[in-house]
């Protein structure tokens, strides 16, 4: 192997964007990263991307080394990373295991050139991170993750990052400090064999309501246990304060979006009643008929449904939250991420700096909502 500084001077393009300049940048020094690895440097099949404020754990490159074959074996496996969102030392953690997700962690992770050669030429201006959470990105593949997180921030303040967002949620991650050893037989990370294993943990799995979950100390319920919640996703940021995890709109670390944690010797599931295929027979919300509605620019979803006869359900945004439907129905440019609570839309106005791309989001999205540079894409029933 060999050491190589390459030196990026693109800070200084970005001098215009104000607070964003930081986010610009740092798409555009990834972009130059990997643009040098994979396009400029001959040989290398796969690359690990590693942030400067990071510590790694010393088996960190025997989690890269061991893994590095499934991204071959399973084309549903987009990446493997270092870090667990979910990790946190009060959970009950296997330092020797892995799980997959649908939610791309970053942080210390590893592609394939393949990969780099799907994304580049499409590669965001901003955000890439959440870019790469996209749907047209993700297409539907998982990333391999550890239990326990194999690196850590080592400083308090970053570009993203600030001192309360480290003291309430980034401290306390664990970290793993095993010597390095092989992790076995992972083909248990398949697709195939890890959705059975997921789906004969929900069999297994006694319905409790989430306050009963919660009812037990330093657990979630009797050792030994195996507890399944449904839960709509308005209520995941409660839900995931409540229950110790990562909180925020969207789950992290999830396996058809349904989350498996454990602690005091229980596991518990909580699995989205409505996006969920793994829920058990009569515990998934579905839509009767369903009808996918482009309103005008500058409409609510309001009034865009109530012009057909019909009205809109905001319980069914994550249906058409997505850049295939947005795609049958608008001349999407490109598909990224935004927030707001009138996403999903196409941006309309040309003249708008998003002009013609498609957006979604991983925030609440309400039917009144609106802007008068964009179209809705509404769930009318």
């Amino acid at each position: 192997g060999k050491v190589k500084h390459v030196f990026n001077n693109m800070r200084q393009n970005h001098a215009d964007k104000g607070d964003q300049a930081a986010v610009h940048y740092i798409a555009d020094h990834y972009k130059f990263v990997l643009t040098h690895v994979f396009d400029r440097e001959e040989g290398y099949d796969a690359a690990v991307l590693l942030e400067e404020d990071m510590q790694v754990s010393p088996d960190f490159l025997q989690l890269f080394r061991d893994t590095r074959p499934l991204l071959d074996q399973d084309d549903t496996i987009m990446c493997v990373s270092s870090w667990n969102d979910n990790g946190y030392k009060a959970m009950d953690l296997d330092p020797r295991r892995l799980f997959r997700s649908g939610f791309f962690p970053g942080l210390g992770w590893m592609l394939r050139r393949q990969l780099w050669d799907e994304l580049k030429d499409k590669w965001p201006k901003s955000q890439w991170d959440h870019w790469m959470r996209v749907d047209s990105q993700s297409q539907g593949r998982d990333c391999i993750v550890p239990e326990v997180s194999r690196n850590h921030n080592i400083g308090v303040e970053g570009a993203t990052v600030h001192s309360s967002a480290f003291t309430s949620r980034l401290q306390n991650i664990a970290f793993s400090e095993v010597p390095p050893k092989p992790f076995g037989d992972l083909s248990y990370l398949l697709k195939a064999k890890y959705t059975s294993y997921v789906m004969d943990l929900v069999q297994q799995s006694a319905k409790v309501s989430f306050s009963k979950a919660m009812e037990s100390k330093g657990g979630f319920g009797a050792k030994g246990t195996v507890t399944r919640v449904g839960y709509i996703r308005e209520d995941w940021h409660k839900i995931a304060e409540r229950a110790g995890l990562y909180v925020s709109q969207w789950p992290r670390g999830h396996f058809e979006h349904l989350v498996i944690v454990r602690k005091g010797g229980a596991t518990l599931l909580l699995f989205d009643k409505r996006q969920c295929p793994l829920a058990p027979d009569g515990e998934g919300e579905r839509p009767g008929e369903l009808f996918i509605t482009k309103g005008a620019q500058g409409e609510d979803c309001d009034t865009t449904c109530r012009q057909s006869g019909r009205k809109c359900d905001k319980r069914w945004f994550d249906r058409v939250n997505n850049c295939k439907d947005l795609s049958a129905n608008f001349p999407c440019q490109s598909c990224s991420y935004e927030v707001g609570p009138d996403i999903p839309v196409y941006v309309s106005d040309l003249r708008h700096p998003n002009g013609g791309v498609c957006l979604i989001t991983d925030a609440i999205s309400t039917c009144g909502a609106r802007h008068h540079a964009t179209s809705r894409l509404c769930p009318c029933v």
